[in-house]
This record gives structure tokens, sequence and C-alpha cells, in this order.
């Protein structure tokens, strides 16, 4: 006699609904069932958003031209750019990204492209001159003239559309504001000469307003100079000339507000700086509100 299978109930499909609930402090969308318990359907609260109102980041500005048009148009152009818009991130990045990725994930079946991480994910920055024979690439390209620019990036690229790259190229120049920080501390480092492992120090200091971070100006982009007994501190962004022999790329920190913009610079194509440690919870009736770290 054949032995019996263990009884299992079918298995259903858990459908949450539609994600259409607007938190009533930020207007992040969420599930019904994402409110926290205290609250009810008719009313509902979420504190995974901005924890009842007391998280309040500065909003993100409009996009320019061309990336605006380039986001919500339905032509040939638009819609190529919006297929490849990963890779034209990256093109056009300053920092590059240090990741190991899981590649057999995406060796089976006809499922979404799935992005697996190993380990942690990381944005690196190189010298702001390329070593002698070795094409520029990341922030290195906003050193150059822009022709010169465009037809490197192109050349990594070649699947690419031209006039989308140049166009993205300009835009960047003009309203990313580590453009122009990039090409100060390189210009720095060439009135300095040949010194060896000269470098400029990038440190953005918190304002009055707690959500931002002030870009640094002309004083504060400092030279330092071997032996100037100068300490380093590791949310810095340390920028030299020419790579010292051996040195690895610089890590950045991810707790430097300039993490996100000098990588996502499509995302973040005015520079906005992202988080920090010292943003702080809105609560007025405390004396001492809390960091939000």
């Amino acid at each position: 006699m054949a032995a019996r299978r263990e009884y299992r109930d079918p298995e259903t499909r858990h459908d949450l609904g539609p994600m259409n609930v607007a938190c009533a402090h930020c207007g992040a969308l969420h599930w019904i069932d994402e409110r926290v318990a205290a609250s009810s359907k008719h009313a509902p609260e979420f504190g995974i958003c901005c924890n009842h109102g007391k998280v309040q980041l500065e909003g993100l500005h409009q996009p320019p031209e061309p990336l605006h048009r380039l986001l919500v148009g339905n032509d040939a152009q638009a819609q190529e750019f919006r297929s490849h818009i990963t890779q034209y991130n990256s093109a056009l990045a300053f920092t590059s990204l240090g990741v190991s990725d899981d590649k057999n994930i995406n060796k089976h079946g006809p499922n979404a492209w799935v992005f697996r991480i190993l380990g942690n994910l990381r944005h690196l920055s190189s010298a702001l001159t390329a070593p002698d024979g070795v094409s520029p690439s990341y922030a290195q390209l906003y050193m150059y003239d822009p022709s010169v620019a465009l037809q490197q990036r192109m050349n990594r690229n070649s699947n690419l559309r031209r006039d989308t790259m140049q166009a993205l190229q300009t835009m960047l120049t003009l309203f990313h504001p580590y453009a122009a920080i990039y090409k100060q501390a390189y210009e720095i480092l060439e009135d300095v000469g040949d010194v060896e492992e000269a470098e400029v120090r990038l440190r953005v200091m918190p304002g009055q307003d707690h959500r931002r971070y002030n870009l640094p100006t002309a004083e504060e982009v400092a030279v330092i100079l071997p032996g100037d007994g100068s300490a380093g501190d590791g949310r810095d962004i340390i920028l030299r000339n020419r790579q010292v022999n051996g040195a690895p790329m610089q890590r950045i920190s991810d707790i430097h507000p300039a993490y996100a913009p000098l990588y996502y610079v499509l995302l973040f194509p005015h520079g906005e700086h992202g988080w920090h440690p010292d943003i702080y919870l809105d609560e007025p009736e405390k004396a001492h509100p809390q960091r939000l770290s």
C-alpha cells in the first residue's frame, strides 16, 4: 500500500493591493498594511518614510534641460536615453562604482535582470590626471576640452547616441557644481608644480539649515603639502593630480554628503547633497533634538 502524502494547503497569491496611500506628512506612497498598528485604515499613519514628519529633507530641484525632456519625452531620442540611462550616468559620473556583483543570478530564465551585490557598495575616486598611456575617465574627463572628453566617452560607449551624450555633458558642466570644484582643484594642483603627493581636500560643512551642507568655497578648497602636519579626516574627499605609485583609488566615505551626487549625476544634476550624519529630527518641542543618524 502506497504511503499517503502529507496534506498541504494550496498556495494562494498574496496581494497587498495598490501602493497608493500617501503619507500625510511627506506624501510618500505606501501600501495600507504598512501603516503603524496604532492607526486606522481611515486615518493611516506611517513611520518608515519620514517618522511622522520628523524627518524633513530638502526637495530635489527640477531637472535642467535637456535632462527633463529626455526623462518625460516620447520621441526616439528620449526613449533611447531611458533604455540606457544607467550607461549614460556611468559615462558622466565623477567617481567609479566599486562593487562585486553576483554574475550567476541572471543566467537562468527570462526573468527581469537582477543586480545582486556581494559585500559592500563603494564609490572610488582616482587622480585628476590619467597616467601616461591610459585614457582618462570619470572626473578626469571634466579637466579636458569638451570635444576631447566627448570623444573619450563615445569611444567607451559606441552604442549610445553622440548628440545625447554631448547635450548631457554640456548640461552637467553648467549645472553640476562639482564640475567647477574639481576643475578648481586641478588648477590648484597645477600651480603647485612638481611637488609630489600634494593634495586638495574637499571638506563640506553643515550650514544653518541642518538639512543642507555647504559647498566648499575657494578658501575651503585647500592644498595640503607633504609634511605640513595636517590631520586627515575620513570624511574628506582627497584629490591628487597624479596617483601615488602603488596607491589604490581613494574610497569616498558613504557619510560624505557628496557620496551620491558624484556618482548618480543624472539623479542629482544640480549636485544636491545627500544624507549626512548631522541631519536632525524636526522636534520643536524638544530643547535638544536628536540626530537622524
